[in-house]
């Protein structure tokens, strides 16, 4: 019995010492709080349809004219940017193509491109002339040290403007449309200008002898006070950065001379990106096309024709 009286005494020291290691190892096996992750940049990817207009090896984009593409953007014409440019070794202008975008908060690519049909040959175009028939050639691009053609537009505030109406300023220009869906096209241009004016307008005394302008080439849509409100979300300060719309006979004037590709339609924005700097004597400084310019080589540009004083 004694035996018997020593192993009921040991039981309370027992389950003591079990139900303590129980604790410790339930306290050591709480899991640390989770640490909140930043979003993640989703992408979705849409495919569509579409004729191509022109190709750019070089700046790795191509220019489709695409059907509507449902939940994304209606029918419309611009540049696509691929990251692999063997996606366009075999792609050329008026071929009929399927493609996938991959659109993310701060980028859009195409990751395929197809050709379903491609383009007819091409056939000569003549024109006819007093002294026969000769090849009709496209508009001749301005030159460096040419005038740029002039254009009426009106500003953010109503006011027209003509950009010969700017003379004795540098002029820089830029085209855009406010309803751009695409986060490094028309709204990579803004971030660009905003760029340079805060630049800019670091130095006062320069400040005052250039001028920004972002033209919208969407008259349907872009009216006065749209752009006024799309320049206060900008950050756009007149008169050193000022955006303005101008008519599609307006725009007429100056696209071709610029190698700016627009052309008016109800249903779409036909367009590329091209941002050209003009001297104080209106003559062509610089043309930069597509979006890979820098805005520390656009000052540059700039700066090297402001009036010294």
């Amino acid at each position: 019995m004694r035996w018997l009286r020593i192993v009921l005494g040991l039981c309370p020291l027992l389950a003591l010492s079990l139900s303590g290691c129980g604790r410790k190892a339930a306290q050591q096996s709480v899991p640390a709080p989770a640490v909140a992750k930043p979003p993640a940049d989703v992408a979705k990817t849409y495919r569509f349809t579409g004729t191509v207009r022109s190709v750019d090896k070089d700046q790795s984009t191509v220019t489709i004219r695409h059907d509507e593409i449902p939940g994304f953007m209606s029918a419309m014409t611009m540049p696509f940017r691929v990251k692999n440019r063997e996606l366009l070794d075999d792609v050329h202008p008026d071929d009929e193509v399927e493609g996938t975008l991959r659109v993310s908060d701060t980028a859009s690519e195409l990751t395929a491109l197809d050709v379903t049909r491609p383009a007819p040959p091409k056939s000569l175009k003549l024109k006819m002339t007093g002294a026969g028939p000769v090849l009709e050639t496209p508009p001749k691009l301005t030159e460096v040290g040419e005038v740029v053609p002039d254009f009426l537009m009106t500003t953010q505030d109503g006011k027209a403007l003509k950009l010969s109406d700017l003379r004795g300023k540098v002029v820089v220009l830029t085209f855009i449309y406010t309803r751009c869906p695409l986060p490094d096209f028309c709204p990579l241009m803004d971030r660009k200008f905003a760029d340079l004016e805060g630049r800019i307008s670091a130095f006062p005394e320069r400040a005052e002898h250039v001028r920004l302008l972002s033209v919208s080439f969407d008259p349907e849509h872009d009216t006065p006070e749209v752009l006024r409100q799309h320049a206060e979300v900008q950050g756009a300060k007149p008169p050193l950065w000022t955006f303005a719309v101008a008519s599609h006979a307006e725009l007429s004037k100056v696209a071709s001379a610029i190698g700016l590709t627009y052309g008016p339609s109800k249903d779409e924005v036909i367009h590329n990106l091209v941002t050209v700097v003009i001297d104080p004597e209106g003559k062509l400084v610089d043309r930069e096309s597509g979006k890979s310019w820098k805005t520390a080589d656009l000052l540059k540009e700039i700066y090297r024709v402001v009036p010294r004083r």
